[in-house]
């Protein structure tokens, strides 16, 4: 019994090492906005806000735009038939409202309220944002200097499309919840890894900074009017126009806070979309992904497990604390997370599973989530 129970030890030990050590792959290095001390004063630059019942959230945005040093020509808020005062508080604050038309059939809220915003502006670069992202105060300079700099860059390139994952502001205890979800979504794009020639596979959904050349070469929104993660699918047709993808990590430029609306509004946000987000990751990413939630369930289980009837406690109580340690350090680069979130791992992790397998559910049954005030298919 004994000797079985070793062996098991080593087996488990064998996969649980090699998989906790993914974590350190897909998010290895995370390049943040700066300022590179660029001149733009050459491009129009507009930000364009898709936004469909915000009054909530589209005043703290416009808050943070107005509130920088550094200015934009245009400010444009597509009001996509919103029932609140999101019209409204987007005026007082000195936005451009643009009301969006019917909605076509076929396609999806958000591609046509940004489709429509683009084709409005008059602007040589475009930068998407949702409606609950904030620009820290003085970062918007960072942000056109990051695009501008990375365009330098990309002189064998057919220009670039920059997208930047928001630092995840933590205020409710819910909101812990979507722990792994932001691990899971930042890693997937394969943008962080240690090896810089690795092209992102994606696009960030809360941003996108394209010149108006580029974004009209694949026909903007047009091309993915019926789809969810829009910017997914958008970071394709770029590609095959030669268009170079540029991930960027949020944190001390951009933030938002996730699905501050209630439990209820992060469990239906993340199964809305994750099983098809998932369709879309890298091999790579996909593989190492589940490997590393792999490690942190064997860990738990094992731990557990010896706790009662086994003698390698002491062994995969260090395991345990290496594992929180690393989910900690991955989640202070992304969100403002706590310690706690992170060594109780485990609870996450469950919670993910169940999500990710609502998530999969809607998405072969076809079934629909109500999303402000729409029916979205997963």
């Amino acid at each position: 019994m004994i000797r079985r129970m070793e062996i098991n030890n080593i087996i488990l030990l064998a996969i649980a090492i090699p998989s906790f050590l993914c974590g350190f792959y897909f998010l290895y290095r995370i390049k943040l906005c700066r300022d590179y001390n660029l001149n733009s004063s050459n491009q129009k630059i507009a930000i364009i806000i898709p936004a469909r019942n915000e009054e909530h959230n589209i005043g703290n945005l416009l808050s943070s735009i107005k509130q920088q040093t550094y200015k934009v020509d245009e400010v444009i808020v597509v009001n996509d038939s919103s029932t609140d005062s999101t019209k409204e508080v987007a005026e007082s604050l000195g936005a451009i409202v643009l009301e969006s038309a019917q909605l076509p059939e076929g396609w999806k809220g958000k591609p046509w309220a940004c489709w429509q915003g683009a084709q409005f502006s008059s602007s040589d670069v475009f930068i998407f944002l949702d409606a609950d992202t904030i620009i820290e105060p003085a970062r918007l300079k960072n942000i056109v200097d990051s695009y501008l700099f990375e365009l330098q860059e990309s002189e064998k390139s057919n220009g670039v499309v920059m997208s930047i994952a928001p630092f995840h502001k933590i205020e409710k205890l819910y909101e812990e919840l979507s722990a792994i979800f932001n691990i899971i979504m930042v890693g997937s794009m394969n943008a962080f890894t240690p090896f810089k020639s690795n092209q992102p596979t994606g696009l960030y959904g809360q941003s996108l900074i394209v010149s108006k050349k580029n974004y009209f070469e694949i026909e903007g929104h047009s091309s993915v009017k019926n789809k969810i993660l829009e910017n997914v699918f958008m970071a394709q047709k770029f590609q095959e126009k030669g268009t170079r993808l540029v991930c960027l990590g949020g944190k001390g430029s951009l933030s938002f806070r996730m699905y501050p609306d209630g439990f209820r509004a992060l469990i239906d946000g993340w199964t809305k979309a994750f099983a098809s987000g998932a369709g879309q990751a890298s091999l790579s990413a996909l593989l190492t992904s589940i490997l590393w939630i792999s490690a942190g369930f064997i860990i738990s289980i094992a731990l557990l497990f010896n706790l009662f009837v086994g003698d390698s406690v002491i062994l995969w109580l260090i395991l345990y604390v290496a594992y929180s340690l690393q989910t900690y350090w991955m989640l202070r680069r992304l969100g403002s997370f706590s310690f706690l979130t992170a060594l109780l791992f485990p609870v996450n992790l469950v919670f993910y599973v169940i999500v990710f397998s609502r998530s999969l559910y809607y998405l072969i049954s076809k079934k629909s989530i109500n999303w402000k005030s729409r029916n979205v298919n997963s």
